[in-house]
Order: C-alpha cells, then sequence, then structure tokens
C-alpha cells in the first residue's frame, strides 16, 4: 500500500483525493484503494537446500462514487497508475526476510458497477501476483 502510494503520480485524482485502506469499501469519498489478501494460499516450491520460492496473490479494488450514469475517466486514470506503477517497478518491491528482489505481476483484472438510487460506484478487481525467494535458516 505505501509503495502504491509512494509512486503515484497521476493527477486525475491526485494522490492527495485516494484512500489507500486495507479493510473494505466504506462509501466514505469518491477514489478509494483496498489492498486484500487473496483467498488464494500461498504456493511454495523448494528449489533445493532450504532455498524456497513463494507465489502470493494481493487483491487490489478499486472504487470509484459518482452519481451520474456514465463511467467516470477517472477509474480508468487510477487502473492505468496502478499498472504503471507495477510494470515500471515490478523488481523493486522491497520485502524482508527476502533474499532475491521480489517481482510483481498482474494476473487479472474485473470490472462492475454497483448502483443505488443515490450514487453510482465502479468497482475495478486487480489480481497482483508477487513471486520471491528466502532462505530457510531453520
Amino acid at each position: 500500500m505505501n509503495f502504491v502510494s509512494g509512486h503515484w503520480a497521476e493527477t486525475n485524482p491526485a494522490v492527495t483525493d485516494v484512500r489507500f485502506l486495507q479493510d473494505w469499501y466504506d462509501g466514505y469519498g469518491a477514489y478509494q484503494i483496498h489492498f486484500r489478501e487473496s483467498d488464494t494460499p500461498v504456493a511454495v516450491q523448494t528449489l533445493g537446500w532450504r532455498y524456497r520460492a513463494y507465489d502470493e496473490y494481493v487483491m487490489l479494488h478499486v472504487f470509484v462514487k459518482r452519481n451520474m450514469a456514465q463511467e467516470p475517466p477517472e477509474r480508468a486514470n487510477m487502473l492505468r497508475e496502478l499498472q504503471r506503477i507495477i510494470s515500471q517497478n515490478k523488481d523493486k518491491l522491497p520485502l524482508g526476510g527476502v533474499t532475491k528482489n521480489s517481482q510483481m505481476q498482474i494476473v487479472q483484472i474485473n470490472d462492475e458497477i454497483l448502483s443505488n438510487a443515490v450514487a453510482n460506484v465502479w468497482h475495478s478487481i486487480m489480481r497482483i501476483r508477487i513471486h520471491y525467494w528466502k532462505v530457510d535458516i531453520s
């Protein structure tokens, strides 16, 4: 979450207008990005004596709320900005205890519209695979 907000360069919406959270959508503010653990179990591969590779998934939930019927351009801007951050920094995510640089990759993007009488909420889900290596020192 801090890595993404620290690399945010988009101005529509600006980083100060986006709420970066780790819980679930609460309806406050027009722009929210939520970082959630995936329900996919962490995959572990033994690569040799005490050396293991891990695949872990993080779900990024992007929410844009507006009281109009047309999709706001900010949703697409936010998705493009997330794609830019991940693609330009795919091997620069700092993880504690990792022996080599991690690698990030977008593996899936889904979109949906949630409507009620007051506003429309555009919700996009971006699934990120994080691959990293560790040495077991136990």
